[in-house]
């Protein structure tokens, strides 16, 4: 049976102003089936009062956004809960032996985690489809990780604005992928320049530790939020996504919004997600 998400990402500025029950309760109320958490972040709760709060409204939460140092840790907590996948957001690569360092990580990861009955998963952006040779970023890391335990979602508005096929890419590896995101997207842009992990932050801190936001950054912040659009409104052929889906087996379906669009608040535009999914899934 499919069942649609929420990435909690999503919920922008709320998200950050309410505490997580609140968050919760608002996702169940717009009739998510279930919550991906992000940044690891759980709203201070004890793995206890999550399941009771999560149980409380009728969500299910089968995967978890993190970055890989954090898996390992948080494995105890991410049992308690009942996660699945605990999935790498992103990670820095860009070159042939980074890719494959990240996949070390991912296998060493994904043997510890496998103790506690957790798959490690990876989710992409738009940098895993540069190209060594013929190949994606994306098919290497594929490819130099365990089967056994490491899984991927493919988000589906980043793989398109990169201009790769989502569905080609899902049934070429169909035994590896558990769910995907859906994000809707209006604009090819092809893939970011990819970024190395010995890179500098991007971001230079105030005297409080928080980043600073430039002019220029907040133009490129601007510039990506006009690719966002409703879903089913742009580019992404969903119906064939869809039957890609259903085909190889993926169930597990998570709206992720980076921005709104056409004048409508966040809450409003991921109420539209949902209601336009459960009437074309």
């Amino acid at each position: 049976m499919e069942t649609i998400y929420l990435q909690l990402y999503s919920l922008g500025q709320y998200g950050q102003e309410h505490p997580m029950p609140e968050c919760l309760e608002t996702v169940a109320k717009m009739g998510y089936d279930g919550v991906e958490f992000a940044g690891n972040n759980y709203g201070g709760l004890s793995a206890a009062d999550l399941v009771a709060e999560l149980k409380k409204n009728n969500l299910g939460c089968r995967s978890v956004h993190l970055s890989m140092d954090q898996i390992v840790p948080t494995l105890p907590y991410l049992k308690e809960v009942g996660v699945q996948y605990a999935i790498v957001a992103m990670h820095a690569f860009s070159n042939e032996e980074e890719i494959l360092d990240c996949a070390r990580q991912l296998n060493e990861a994904g043997k510890e985690a496998a103790k506690y009955g957790i798959k490690v998963g990876y989710h992409n952006h738009t940098q895993e489809f540069n190209k060594i040779g013929d190949k994606y970023f994306l098919e290497i890391l594929i490819e130099n990780t365990d089967p056994e335990n490491v899984v991927f979602e493919l988000d589906c508005g980043w793989a398109t604005a990169a201009g790769a096929d989502a569905c080609e890419f899902l049934k070429k590896y169909a035994d590896r992928y558990v769910a995907i995101h859906i994000k809707e997207n209006n604009k090819v842009i092809g893939p970011e320049k990819p970024r190395s992990p010995k890179d500098p932050s991007p971001f230079k801190l105030d005297a409080d530790g928080k980043p600073i936001i430039t002019e220029e950054m907040r133009k490129a912040f601007a510039e990506r939020a006009s690719w966002n659009c409703g879903t089913g409104q742009g580019i992404i052929d969903w119906k064939k996504v869809f039957a890609t889906c259903h085909e190889i087996g993926i169930d597990l379906f998570v709206v992720e919004r980076e921005a709104e669009y056409g004048g409508l608040d966040r809450l409003a535009c991921l109420q539209n997600d949902v209601d336009w999914l459960k009437a074309n899934l």
